[in-house]
């Protein structure tokens, strides 16, 4: 046949004798094809975005984050300890001193700034200063993932990817913009500047000692990473990662010893069961990564042992062949998982696991979930065989549901916090007010002030 002697594209499509208009969508296809594949070479020769760039992704992050659950802006009020424990705290004790004061047995730095910047405005403002502050910090690792500083994490195609996957991640409404959990943030974009190259400028080494301080003081994430980031130095022997470490030890050494002397928090039976484990693991974890939100209480055994076989395989094989950078990361995610089941804070009187299993969209599934996800794209992309190839890309194509399902979270219910707001301007200096916070049954005792 002359198509099959004759190599060039050109006279194929010559004696294909297809009509005009499929000839030009053919072409059209084409060269769509061909300038997406010379962009993404061209990303992938990037170290990573501009400044000019960071911005506008900044900006689409912040757009991005903002319309998975508008009302946290446009209808601001006080969120759980947002209110309940940092604001009134702040506002009755003074902010210096609250900055003293442990929380859950550890201090609590960055919510605790959060509500110190929104005792500047007015108390009807004050939620949504600490939404702003929220959002802002949710969007700090996206910046940093793309920074040519994390260029040994993988080209910057893949690093786009990674940061898309973490903006949309299902199941993770309880960290979604609140001060409270920016702390689960603040540890994502320390890990992600202690496993990346040195600053080149004082500006970078002053973000980074600030970042890496406030995220020790705020949370006992400090005590896992800090050992982690003293085998990064080992072997990359990158000095500026055992500056990190020197930070990072003071803040975990100042954890440890508040923990020490704190009073322990009360919280009833850790109810460890090796059922569920499995049902959090295969069905809070796995699953819900990819198809969102969902109990898997009652799910039949058989099911949640094959997520947990297949999730744990793509989570192995990753921490086996991957670059240094990924596995490192992978090992943090481990032991705070390990720690979260460990010793983890439900509020309620009821075995800590059996409140756990029957809430998908705890904090504590955030970080597996993002590391079962980004090993699902490693193993898509680079991985060595092909099962676990398909397996990745099968896993990162069936995560598209759980986003779309998860993507609009329902808004709280309104607790009519203007009202109150006017009952504080009302009181007199001395008078307690209090005042309803979401969700239910939180709420808010303020002490009026005398001026």
């Amino acid at each position: 046949m002359t198509l099959a002697c004759n190599p060039r594209r050109r006279c194929r499509l010559k004696h294909l004798n297809l009509p005009d208009r499929d000839k030009r969508v053919q072409s059209w296809f084409h060269y769509a094809r061909s300038y997406l594949n010379s962009k993404e070479e061209a990303l992938a020769r990037c170290d990573g975005l501009s400044v000019g760039w960071q911005f506008v992704v900044f900006g689409l992050v912040l757009i991005s984050l903002f319309s998975r659950l508008p009302s946290l802006l446009t209808h601001a009020q006080f969120y759980a300890e947002d209110g309940t424990i940092w604001f009134a705290q702040a506002y009755d004790s003074g902010w210096l001193h609250s900055l003293t004061v442990p929380q859950a047995g550890y201090l609590n730095t960055m919510p605790r700034l959060g509500a110190g910047l929104a005792l500047l405005f007015p108390l009807q403002w004050a939620p949504l200063v600490m939404a702003i502050v929220g959002i802002l910090i949710q969007s700090l690792p996206v910046t940093i993932l793309l920074s040519p500083r994390c260029r040994n994490w993988a080209p910057l195609p893949t690093r786009m990817l990674l940061a898309a996957i973490y903006v949309a991640i299902p199941n993770a409404r309880e960290i979604h913009i609140v001060v409270t959990n920016t702390m689960w943030h603040l540890a994502l974009a320390a890990a992600l500047v202690g496993f990346a190259s040195s600053p080149r400028t004082w500006r970078g080494r002053l973000f980074d000692g600030v970042l890496f301080l406030v995220t020790a003081l705020s949370g006992p994430f400090c005590i896992a990473l800090a050992p982690i980031v003293l085998l990064f130095w080992w072997l990359r022997r990158q000095s500026w990662s055992l500056a990190l470490f020197a930070l990072m030890s003071i803040g975990a050494l100042t954890q440890i010893a508040v923990m020490l002397h704190s009073t322990p928090r009360l919280q009833g039976a850790l109810g460890a069961r090796p059922e569920t484990f499995l049902r959090m693991l295969g069905g809070n974890i796995f699953a819900c990564a990819m198809i969102g939100s969902h109990s898997f209480a009652t799910t039949p055994m058989v099911l949640i042992v094959l997520a947990v076989f297949g999730g744990l395989s793509i989570f192995l094989y990753c921490l086996r062949f991957a670059n240094l950078e990924w596995k490192l990361f992978l090992v943090y995610c481990a032991v705070l998982y390990a720690a979260s089941l460990r010793s983890p804070l439900t509020g309620s009187p009821k075995p800590a696991w059996d409140v756990l299993l029957i809430d998908p969209s705890a904090r504590y599934w955030f970080f597996p979930m993002l590391a079962f996800a980004w090993s699902a794209v490693w193993c898509a992309l680079y991985g060595r065989d092909r099962l676990f190839k398909i397996a990745g890309t099968c896993i990162f194509l069936s995560m598209s549901l759980g986003i779309v399902r998860d993507w609009k979270y329902g808004a709280y219910p309104d607790d009519h916090f203007a009202v109150f707001v006017q009952r504080m301007r009302d009181a007199k200096p001395g008078d307690h007010v209090i005042m309803p916070v979401v969700p239910e049954g939180w709420h808010m005792e303020l002490v009026k002030k005398g001026f």
